[in-house]
């Protein structure tokens, strides 16, 4: 397979693609919760329906993930295979994302019913269309491992930048006004809404599929080519790896953000640490990515993810022994940072290396199918993080501006620390079955044997 690479050019553009839905969707994902719990206030009772409904709208968001990635794969256009979507998307999940944060101003029941269903309409529906298509575009501008972990290096720098808005929102909300007042969250979404509109724009315009990847057929695929590819993505464990590790990362990220305010405000009794430990860090992270590159050079991908792993589950175990001191904590999200970016832009290239792997393997190409199992995950973990942070507010009876219960400290401290502990190291485990390149390279040299032992024989 000759090696297409993309230029640099393509690689910026690229990232500003998810630059721009990432400073959607991690204000969505974080601060849902704290404009519930400050903003509405609908009491316990709907504070934990609100997070069942999460959960359940994660659910469906994680189904219509596969049901897009169908969709990419039937796609034929002059626009390309998953970019024609992309560009779809945009302004319909730049409106949808606004009016999840409009209706404090209504009944309490009827504002939670209202947020519900634009919640909904973003992440099933808008989001999950975005998300996938631009996942599934990686393959279909380069085909070599090496330039898509840089093409990924750089858009997980972009996505940190993106993730700096959603860090200091609070400093924002509090200047506009209050988080308890409907005007400031309005005036900081319109800001978010005009960044992650020329971000977008500027991937579509600049950022295009090449045939000489994935030729632009006019016939779409037969039935029979789609159930090949789905047996072909089912039946093999990488598939189900790439799909656990994206849930587990996905909930470690979002749990802990969510959970960040209370932490800050309630255990260290300092809230502007919530905002520092989204941000300062990213000066180790920006350590990490520069070291990305000659890292896989010299060790190869899976133990670069797995020593990016490894610091994301140091950094959690000191925060856990230490979880009252500031000092602690601050070391504990600074070696974190070390890996927490790095793992992130790996995760991605493995939608890449499942779509090699089966095109070498059982000859298909699922770009879509692919970019949607991760982007699967991805929900599937990002729900379960935000509905359980909900969840637990409503068990501990947290109201804004009150002293939380002991019990409650204790669940700030767990989810923060302790659970992020646990499952990064799980998160370590997986990521040490990651042989699929070796596999790949396997398949490749014994047809170039047989078919070396065929010419011979004429």
């Amino acid at each position: 397979m000759k090696p297409i690479k993309s230029t640099w050019k393509e690689k910026i553009f690229y990232a500003f693609g998810n630059m721009g839905s990432y400073i959607l969707w991690a204000f969505v994902a974080t601060y849902v919760t704290i404009y519930v719990t400050e903003c509405v206030q609908p009491g316990d009772d709907l504070v934990k329906l609100m997070g069942t409904l999460i959960l359940v709208c994660r659910v469906f968001d994680a189904f219509s993930d596969i049901f897009m990635g169908l969709v990419i794969e039937k796609t034929h256009s002059r626009f390309g295979k998953a970019r024609l979507w992309f560009g779809i998307s945009i302004i319909p999940m730049l409106i949808t994302f606004f009016f999840i944060f409009f209706f404090s101003g209504a009944d309490k029941l009827g504002a939670i019913i209202c947020i519900t269903v634009f919640y909904f309409l973003f992440t099933v529906v808008f989001y999950t269309m975005n998300n996938v298509s631009f996942n599934a575009i990686l393959p279909l501008i380069s085909n070599d491992k090496f330039d898509q972990s840089n093409i990924c290096l750089i858009d997980s720098i972009f996505t940190s930048v993106g993730g700096f808005f959603s860090a200091f929102a609070l400093t924002f909300l509090n200047k506009f006004g209050g988080q308890d007042q409907q005007s400031s969250w309005i005036y900081f979404t319109l800001i978010l809404i005009a960044l992650a509109l020329v971000s977008q724009i500027l991937c579509f315009s600049f950022v295009k599929e090449k045939p000489e990847i994935s030729p632009v057929a006019k016939v779409k695929p037969t039935r029979e080519e789609l159930r090949k590819g789905f047996h072909s993505l089912f039946t093999t464990s990488f598939f189900y790896i790439s799909v656990a590790m994206f849930t587990i990362n996905y909930y470690l990220s979002l749990s802990v953000t969510t959970i960040g305010k209370y932490y800050a405000l309630y255990v260290l009794n300092y809230e502007l640490a919530f905002s520092l430990f989204g941000s300062v860090p990213m000066v180790t992270m920006g350590i990490g990515l520069l070291l990305t590159p000659l890292l896989i050079k010299k060790i190869k991908k899976k133990y670069t993810l797995m020593l990016a792993i490894f610091f994301v589950m140091l950094g959690n175990i000191i925060g856990s022994c230490f979880p009252y001191s500031y000092a602690a904590a601050f070391t504990g999200v600074m070696v974190k940072g070390l890996g927490s970016a790095v793992v992130m832009s790996q995760l991605f290239t493995l939608a890449p290396d499942v779509v090699t792997y089966l095109e070498v393997k059982d000859g298909v190409r699922v770009e879509g199918l692919a970019a949607s199992g991760m982007s699967f995950g991805l929900k599937i973990g990002s729900g379960l993080g935000s509905a359980l942070v909900m969840w637990s507010l409503s068990w501990c009876h947290y109201v804004s501006g009150e002293t939380p219960t002991e019990a409650g400290i204790y669940t700030f401290i767990a989810l923060y620390w302790w659970v992020p502990a646990v499952l990064s190291g799980v998160l370590l485990l997986l990521s040490s079955f990651w042989n699929i390149d070796k596999k790949t390279a396997a398949i490749l040299e014994q047809k170039e044997k047989a078919k070396a032992l065929q010419q011979t024989q004429f």
